[in-house]
């Protein structure tokens, strides 16, 4: 059984840790209230959040419904608050370290900005509280509240002095794009100190649905999930073609859950446009000239990096990215993950590829990027 590091682990913090949060907070966000017949999992609505209302859905929850609820969890798992637990489980998968997801995204923009500050801090506070006696194996990530840049930098430079890394951000955020210039400061913060920035699957690109409920698009969760994927390329251009990558040597973005053999893609498609000469005339017109002083591919090969589950085509094409960039998670416990079947999936998609560059993939280039020593 090889040794493994997943760079995708889905945690969450138990919803009693929302009790910490001023009442007129509490109501944004999901929660457990105890009733006279009693546990309900108490959820906003999204429609009437969107409104800038306050109404809730309320399920019964038994047994260890709630935890399940909370990070999504496969039949298969076995999912805890506690992460001795957490951890006994994913040795099942051979896993030995970890890079730990908390919240991706907020399906709405209505929050106040002030509640989603305090939530991130009390999420963090118990990450960092829990997860700490292992930060050796485990690298806690940081939830940021996104839609605050100067409140971003503020929690990813306390979280950052608890050990915790990377810092938490949606692939795509359609009202501030990340190469805008607004988001300079949190480059140059992670940048200074370290801390990778993983851009994790958040729903962001789905085709746009009007109506509540949301009319059931045939292949919804097929093309959704296909354009999310391929999406994550958009980002990395634009981090790259704005100078945020040639700015921060040292800012390293991880797209995650989003597979990686588009990055090969990107790769030969900019590096050919950026050498023809007759494209480069029109891309250089007026203020759209980029100025990087080397080819897109320096910079991405250097800082850019996607993780995956089931990927041979990111694998076969590794001549062309290089395998840095390349990181191995299983989504663990989500339903579409890996595990707990990770070691056969491997052994399947990596057949025939050199040991040390297997290695590299599935632990190495994360033990590095992530500083997990295992």
């Amino acid at each position: 059984m090889r040794n493994l590091i997943t760079t995708d682990c889905h945690i969450a913090a138990p919803y009693s840790v929302l009790d910490e949060l001023p009442a007129s907070y509490r109501k944004w966000f999901p929660r457990v209230e105890s009733r006279d017949d009693g546990d309900y999992l108490v959820t906003p609505a999204p429609q009437e959040m969107m409104a800038g209302a306050a109404s809730s859905s309320a399920v019964k929850v038994e047994a260890d419904a709630a935890t399940r609820l909370a990070v999504g969890a496969a039949d298969e798992a076995k999912p805890s608050f506690e992460p001795a637990e957490v951890l006994a489980d994913l040795q099942r998968d051979g896993v030995q370290g970890a890079v730990l997801i908390g919240r991706i995204a907020v399906g709405y923009d209505t929050m106040p900005v002030d509640a989603d500050i305090a939530y991130c801090e009390v999420v963090n506070d118990w990450t960092a509280e829990h997860w700490g006696p292992y930060l050796d194996r485990i690298a806690p990530g940081i939830v940021l509240p996104y839609r605050d840049v100067s409140a971003c930098v503020k929690e990813l430079e306390r979280c950052a002095a608890k050990g915790m890394r990377p810092a938490l951000l949606p692939d795509a955020i359609g009202t501030l794009p990340y190469h805008l210039p607004a988001w300079e400061p949190l480059w140059e913060a992670a940048s200074a100190l370290k801390v990778p920035i993983t851009m994790h699957v958040g729903g962001t690109r789905l085709p746009p649905n009007p109506t509540w409920p949301p009319e059931p698009y045939q292949g919804l969760a097929f093309v959704g999930w296909y354009n999310q994927c391929v999406g994550m390329g958009e980002t990395l251009g634009w981090l790259t073609f704005s100078g945020v990558f040639e700015r921060h040597p040292d800012l390293h973005v991880i797209m995650t859950e989003g597979y990686a053999g588009w990055l090969a893609f990107a790769i030969q498609f900019w590096d050919h446009h950026w050498n023809d000469s007759r494209f480069k005339e029109i891309a250089s017109f007026g203020d759209w000239a980029p100025t990087l002083e080397a080819p897109p591919s320096y910079y991405l090969k250097r800082q850019a990096h996607a993780t995956f589950m089931w990927d041979p085509l990111a694998i076969k094409v590794r001549d062309i990215t290089g395998t840095d960039c390349l990181l191995w998670g299983n989504d663990y416990p989500h339903r579409e993950g890996s595990f707990p079947w990770s070691q056969e999936w491997i052994g399947k998609q990596f057949a025939g590829v050199p040991e040390d560059e297997v290695d590299a993939m599935v632990r190495g280039n994360a033990a590095k990027l992530f500083n997990i020593n295992v």
